[in-house]
């Protein structure tokens, strides 16, 4: 024992959404803080499945960033814990197919404004709860299948865009430390 004290503090947390997690779509983030009252969030989403002999299909491509503010006392609160607000942008590409209908979008963007909250649940695991507003626009390819799902008949093209609630998060976190001396 040197007679110095140290604390922790966190180099970077990883995460999970767990409402993805529960639809069987892979995700992951990575969020790194920046100072006391800020941090930069990044995520990728990839679910991959063929269902069924190419009767179902959800293909998803999708990455973004989120800059985060970290509200309240910052010297009495463990790093990325309490109330925070973001600004997001992400994108992807996408082709989702349910029996003989399907849409196909080579680049969609979402962008807008979050809020969240997170909580310690154990010594280096938190729960985080967020939602974003925003807008999402996508251009897409509708079409039906034929030949045993195995051949795509375009129908039409079009335009698609959203204003709303556009992120809905319940992320296990896991903090990665680093020993500070104090």
């Amino acid at each position: 024992n040197t007679g110095i004290a140290t604390h922790t503090r966190p180099l970077f947390a990883l995460k999970t959404n767990l409402l993805f997690d529960a639809a069987l779509m892979p995700n992951i983030e990575l969020e790194l803080p920046i100072g006391k009252r800020w941090s930069l969030n990044a995520e990728y989403i990839f679910p991959w499945w063929l269902i069924n002999d190419d009767r179902y299909c959800l293909q998803l491509l999708m990455g973004g960033l989120e800059g985060r503010y970290w509200f309240g006392n910052r010297e009495k609160r463990q790093a990325l814990t309490g109330h925070f607000a973001g600004l997001y942008a992400g994108g992807g590409k996408y082709d989702l197919q349910w029996d003989t209908k399907g849409y196909q979008g080579e680049f969609f963007i979402a962008a807008g404004i979050s809020y969240g909250y997170a909580h310690p649940i154990a010594r280096n695991l938190r729960l985080e709860y967020n939602i974003g507003i925003g807008m999402l626009r996508t251009n897409y390819r509708h079409y039906h299948t034929r030949d045993n799902h195995r051949t795509l008949l375009w129908q039409e093209n079009g335009e698609y865009t959203w204003l709303g609630p556009t992120k809905l998060k319940v992320s296990l976190v896991w903090l990665i430390n680093r020993k500070t001396k104090k």
